[in-house]
């Protein structure tokens, strides 16, 4: 079947079958840095299901392999049928599956909840910058499949009792309107009590933190390099004061930390994962992580709240660039597709 265009005095008709136009820039660097994600994560959640054993948690690991496996295909085809040239990525080099276990169980659910927190926005957001049919069709899928994988996980940390929930409060039962400036203060003077949303902020960082705590104590414990221990090393006494910074502020309002009950690392020594990968991880979380905060500071009125959020978006921009050149030096970074050179390409033969 035809589609008739008029446009002008002439009428065209075209072949809606005919094949798609080449990729935009937005569309070029989402399919190649998704494709970094997807690849990395499929790599390391393969060494995590190696070793979990418990019956509900497994299937969600393996199941999770599934995805991004899946997921990583359908970026490659794209990206294959445009001539786009595809990212090394993460290879056999970067995984070893016969190193002994290094998180728990516990861990792998808490990870698996944590992930998914982060990509469903992230992919969210990529959407919106997408035109051709064919790759939104990509990211609307991972979109839906991690809005079903992520209800299987929480129903799994809500059956098991793992599931660490947002505080409950006693609220006002009177409606009104704010009548004074000070509603916005929090340096000086006294401070209102805090809004439900900025105590589930404060909540919700303490806990991604706990989170990624312990994934860079197993790196930490695990990595080769001398360079890459001490960066995350570094990265641990951030994600403590983050921790310490926002604890303080449900402390104040005598509202209960996020606390976890099990050790989720464990005392192995052998890296299931190569260096390259864990600086990638750690780069990745803390751009997420950047991207959350920055989210999360508009829900929070109170300006001493804001401020902590503003410290640590920079130190963790901070870090993350830090991290950056780490991999530059040790030839571990990607460089992500860019435009020629023009300059390079002027015929300068007189």
């Amino acid at each position: 079947m035809e589609k008739t265009l008029i446009g002008s005095s002439n009428i065209v008709n075209v072949d809606p079958f005919c094949c798609y136009p080449g990729l935009n820039s937005s569309e070029i660097s989402n399919l190649w840095n998704t494709y970094m994600i997807v690849d990395m994560v499929s790599v390391f959640v393969k060494h995590l299901s190696q070793h979990v054993e418990d019956s509900d948690i497994k299937p969600l690991v393996l199941e999770t392999v599934q995805l991004y496996e899946q997921r990583a295909k359908d970026l490659r085809d794209i990206m294959e049928q445009d001539g786009l040239l595809q990212p090394v990525g993460f290879t056999a080099e970067d995984v070893n599956l016969a190193a002994p276990r290094l998180y728990s169980d516990i861990f792998c659910i808490y990870y698996l909840f944590c992930l998914e927190r982060f990509i469903m926005p992230r992919n969210t957001l990529t959407l919106g910058l997408l035109t051709r049919n064919d790759v939104r069709e990509v990211f609307n899928k991972s979109i839906i499949s991690s809005l079903g994988h992520f209800g299987k996980v929480t129903n799994t940390l809500l059956s098991k009792g793992l599931y660490i929930r947002y505080p409950n409060i006693t609220i006002s039962k009177v409606t009104d309107f704010v009548k004074k400036q000070n509603f916005l203060t929090g340096f000086l003077g006294e401070k209102r009590p805090s809004l439900a949303q900025e105590i589930a902020t404060s909540f919700h960082i303490v806990f991604l933190n706990s989170v990624g705590k312990n994934l860079m104590t197993g790196f930490r414990q695990v990595a080769k390099s001398k360079q890459v221990r001490n960066y995350i090393d570094r990265g641990i006494k951030l994600t403590d004061k983050i921790i310490d910074t926002f604890s303080a502020h449900l402390k104040e309002e005598d509202i209960p930390i996020p606390m976890f009950w099990d050790n989720m690392v464990t005392d192995s020594i052998e890296p299931p994962v190569s260096d390259k990968l864990m600086m990638f991880h750690i780069g990745l979380i803390s751009t997420c992580g950047a991207m959350e905060y920055a989210f999360l500071m508009t829900l929070n009125f109170r300006h001493d709240l804001k401020a902590k959020y503003l410290l640590i978006m920079t130190e963790a921009g901070d870090f993350a660039e830090d991290g950056t050149n780490i991999m530059i030096d040790n030839g571990w970074f990607e460089e992500p597709p860019r435009v020629v050179d023009r300059n390079k390409l002027i015929n300068k033969i007189n």
